[in-house]
């Protein structure tokens, strides 16, 4: 059975579920180098008739000094996150720069190693940046010394688990609210969702106990576009489920997928 910890709710727009694109854009920033390589310049084409006022140099050898302390504050911090995961259960997006594809790596970070002053995760055999991390769990949060050792515990509380979608096998990831167990050949079966539109899970496909119940369960206010019609269509309901697809995520209302983009009002069921 999975490992199954207390989490919290990643909101859509949290930086963690986004993808990084590559920036090819012009950088705006100044790093440590390019700026005294700036100072040096000037100093060496200035004016010999009008040379640079101490004052202004001094000046600007104390920007120099004060980005030099604020980018290795920075590192330094960065570091530290790195170290403060040890033990830790993480879940990591990686996207090949050459081919685009996306890999989930989860797993137990062993510890911590260092490289050209930059902190890498080990989880297995795997070297995982700190920015790659999507999700982070620690069972120590969850107030028991194990994981749940019933289905019949999880009951009324909100979780998460994965599945490979019936239609195209693709990868999903669900939150929602356990309403009762089905009991198929003596295996238990978390229901989450309504009566007529639900989805059954086992143990072994949970990843987490949601602390908060976040958006699951409200009442929402959005938009649906129907794909028989090609139109937008208004629905008001409540959330049965939380479902993420790709890099996109939907909440499910009588069955059908509202883009969390397309919801205008969210307010108690």
């Amino acid at each position: 059975m999975a490992d199954v910890q207390k989490v919290n709710y990643i909101s859509p727009d949290d930086s963690r579920i986004k993808y990084r694109k590559e920036d090819t854009a012009p950088k705006n920033t100044l790093d440590k180098d390019a700026f005294l390589n700036l100072l040096v310049t000037q100093l060496r084409h200035q004016d010999p008739l009008n040379p640079t006022d101490d004052k202004e140099f001094l000046a600007q050898m104390a920007q120099f000094s004060s980005l030099e302390q604020m980018q290795n504050m920075n590192k330094t911090l960065e570091n530290t996150k790195a170290f403060s995961l040890i033990g830790k259960e993480i879940q990591a997006t990686i996207v090949n720069k050459q081919t685009s594809d996306v890999e989930i790596v989860q797993g137990k970070v062993d510890f911590v190693k260092i490289t050209n002053n930059k902190a890498y995760l080990l989880v297995g055999n795997r070297e995982i940046a700190v920015e790659d991390v999507t999700l982070v769990t620690d069972a120590s949060i969850l107030g028991i010394d194990d994981q749940p050792s019933s289905p019949f515990e999880l009951i009324g509380k909100v979780i998460q688990f994965t599945r490979n979608n019936p239609t195209d096998n693709k990868l999903e990831y669900i939150e929602g609210l356990v309403r009762h167990i089905n009991m198929k050949n003596g295996i238990p079966y978390l229901v989450v969702g309504s009566d007529d539109f639900y989805i059954e899970t086992i143990m072994d496909n949970l990843t987490g106990v949601v602390e908060k119940e976040s958006i699951t369960g409200k009442r929402v206010l959005g938009k649906y576009f129907n794909p028989e019609t090609s139109e937008f269509e208004e629905v008001n309901g409540k959330v049965d489920y939380i479902l993420m697809r790709d890099k996109d995520m939907y909440v499910v209302v009588n069955g059908k997928e509202l883009a969390y983009e397309d919801i205008t009002k969210v307010y108690e069921g």
